[in-house]
């Protein structure tokens, strides 16, 4: 009602004019979102523009390892008409070799590349110190003594009370670091993490950068048989694990300005998801359903554009799936920084507008379907980047195939150059002159070549034969030169000699201890790469684990002044350096004058600690072999006390006994130590 100066409204009106207010506003807000959402998706064409040279690099070093060539080179031996097209795949070789080298030095189990301890000590406090010393004046307070006197006990008072505190403290932190490891070994397991790691290897040795996904929030379904009365039911419980995932750099774009793999300003993951797999993403907290429901409504057939690299990786791996173009829905995931205004336009609340902050954003169709601050703690970005072998001032790696790709080049020509020659130096060519055929010889008749055949011309005319055989230069010598040349090369460039993966040649050494040497300087080469995998794998996964432990687990000895230590170039690298060491340490104790001056069961201890094998139970205990002396009857028994004796070594691992008399005596026998064999006996 409206009386001309104040308008009237009924209830009903105004109910009306707030839902359309509501509308509006949420209209206004969902425009923000679908704003914003299509500034991510221009932002990741343009990082997927800037790493288009890379993906022609991951795509030729591919076509390298599983031996075929690429679309330039196929034209040019086309215009050549070149005979042969075979491809030498020294590549897929070398590797082979270094992926298998790796995991056989790192991934055997799934605690023996990472270890937790506990911090360094730090000093106690001034106030726990002055504690001690009041505690230590006040426990030597009723006796009576000297000044010097007393102050010198209450120093030795608190000297050992500190040590006492000290000791108890270091106890403490590793039974927790302990605790904590096995934490940890738990979740690797769950989450399947060295099969995970061991695509990292795979990816980082062929594409020059591998990628993992360190641990994030996950609530695992588990299905348990539990007894109800007296029967068995099967029910699901839930729990919160943390997930680790590999993830193809084909799928990931990072910041083209960034220049340190280890710290990638932000990035997008690209997901191709099937309708089941959108729906399941759906269900997953933070993510707006609603959005996601309307798009499956809006693309029924999916949204999908298969990129130049998903069409060539489907011509090289020879598929036919249609599925990459149809039926699939392109997902983007985003962490990076965001303004503090923007977030909270996207709904999230309990934030300052003045503030950027670390955000994790999903973008699907051009529409925002999850919007949240980073949930990690520390903030970090989970994906973790791996380089084979760093460049400087670039944030991909190189790997194998682009070490030895000229090396691979110029083996496949010459490769093609020696069997063309081969084929043209088989046997001769031959040119004939048709105007000499005998009559009623066809041109198909004359082509038949063979041994002992006859042809009869007449050549009163003085010129030349009527047939004639041409002979090819045979260059397969200098060839097959250049070839050996140029694998070298690749020896070289890549740091993988072919002694590594069973290549014998006359000049190498053949021995035990000279393969040992080989080996050990070739595992040396591969040092930086195990310490790329601790420093941008390894430390980063582990610690990971340690705040999501810290956070969300039930422990009783939580600690936070814990450290990780890798593994991998500290220990597994140097282990045969070591045990090449405590060999030459055993054989040169195996004398008269330093044997009886040397353990020789510590040092065949750490020798077989070297070699992975366990001494507690490759040895027999000392007091079994004290216990159990020699029979007489036994082998190696009997009445002569030089039985058993290593040649060479009469007193070797033997206390020398003397008489009152001064002279030496009868040596004693140390059991167990007189049967190591000496190398020269």
């Amino acid at each position: 009602m409206d009386n001309g100066l104040v308008r009237i409204a009924t209830p009903d009106e105004v109910t009306k004019a707030e839902l359309d207010e509501a509308l509006d506003n949420e209209r206004r807000e969902q425009a923000v979102r679908d704003a914003f959402a299509s500034d991510l998706q221009s932002r990741w064409q343009g990082y997927r523009e800037a790493r288009r040279e890379v993906e022609e690099e991951w795509l030729a070093s591919l076509r390298a390892v599983k031996g075929e060539y690429g679309p330039e080179q196929i034209r040019i031996m086309d215009e050549q008409q070149a005979l042969s097209r075979v491809f030498i795949k020294i590549t897929t070789t070398k590797v082979n070799t270094a992926y298998s080298r790796l995991i056989d030095l790192l991934f055997q189990n799934i605690d023996s590349f990472w270890d937790i301890v506990p911090s360094p000590l730090a000093e106690i406090p001034d106030s726990i110190k002055r504690h001690l010393r009041m505690t230590a004046i006040q426990e030597l307070l009723p006796y009576p003594l000297d000044p010097q006197t007393r102050n010198q006990l209450i120093q030795e008072r608190y000297d050992e009370m500190e040590r006492a505190l000290m000791a108890e403290a270091l106890e403490r932190a590793n039974k927790a670091a302990m605790a904590m490891k096995r934490k940890i070994k738990d979740y690797l397991v769950n989450a399947d993490a060295l099969t995970e790691l061991k695509k990292v290897t795979r990816e980082q040795v062929t594409l020059g950068t591998g990628c993992i996904k360190v641990a994030t929030l996950n609530i695992r379904k588990h299905e348990k048989w539990e007894a109800e009365g007296e029967e068995w039911q099967l029910n699901e419980q839930q729990s919160i694990e943390p997930d680790v995932e590999w993830a193809s750099i084909f799928d990931m774009f990072p910041d083209p300005y960034s220049h340190d793999c280890g710290k990638p300003n932000d990035l997008f993951r690209r997901h191709v998801l099937t309708k089941h797999e959108l729906r399941e993403l759906a269900d997953s907290h933070g993510v707006e359903t609603d959005t996601v429901m309307e798009i499956l409504a809006h693309s029924p057939e999916g949204n999908h554009v298969p990129l130049d690299y998903e069409k060539e990786l489907n011509n090289l791996n020879e598929s036919d799936d249609p599925h990459i173009t149809s039926n699939r829905y392109d997902v983007l995931e985003y962490w990076g920084p965001v303004d503090g205004h923007q977030l909270m336009e996207y709904g999230v609340t309990d934030i300052d507008e003045h503030t950027e902050y670390q955000g994790n954003i999903w973008v699907c169709d051009g529409r925002m379907i999850m919007a949240r601050l980073n949930p990690l703690k520390p903030e970090a970005i989970p994906y973790k980047f791996v380089p084979y072998e760093t460049v400087l001032h670039r944030f991909w790696g190189i790997g194998i195939p682009y070490m030895m790709n000229d090396s691979q080049d110029v083996m496949n020509s010459t490769g093609r150059a020696l069997l063309d020659n081969a084929a043209l130096t088989a046997g001769p060519m031959f040119q004939m002159d048709v105007s000499k055929l005998p009559e009623g010889t066809s041109l198909e008749d004359a082509k038949k070549v063979y041994p002992y055949r006859m042809w009869w011309y007449d050549g009163s005319d003085g010129e030349g034969p009527m047939i004639q055989a041409i002979n090819i230069q045979s260059n397969q010598k200098d060839l097959s030169g250049i070839f050996e040349l140029f694998r070298r090369f690749a020896d070289e460039e890549t740091s993988l000699p072919s002694y590594t993966h069973g290549e014998q040649t006359q000049s190498l050494n053949k021995t035990a201890s000279g393969m040992s040497m080989l080996m050990t300087a070739a595992n040396v080469a591969l040092k930086s790469v195990v310490k790329n995998i601790d420093d941008y794998a390894t430390v980063p996964l582990i610690e990971s684990l340690f705040n999501f432990a810290m956070r969300w687990a039930e422990m009783d000895d939580k600690r936070g002044d814990l450290d990780v230590v890798p593994m991998g170039s500290a220990a597994l690298v140097a282990k045969e350096i070591q045990s090449e060491r405590m060999m030459n340490a055993l054989n040169v104790t195996m004398n008269e004058v330093l044997g009886p001056m040397t353990d020789h069961r510590y040092l065949l201890n750490e020798y077989l600690k070297a070699l992975d094998i366990d001494p507690d139970k490759a040895l027999r205990p000392e007091e079994e072999l004290y216990a159990q002396p020699t029979a007489p009857d036994q082998p190696g028994g009997g009445g002569d006390p030089a039985a058993g004796r290593q040649p060479g070594l009469p007193d070797a691992g033997r206390a020398p006994a003397t008489s009152p008399g001064g002279t030496a005596g009868e040596n004693v026998p140390r059991p167990g130590f007189n049967r190591i064999a000496h190398p020269a006996g």
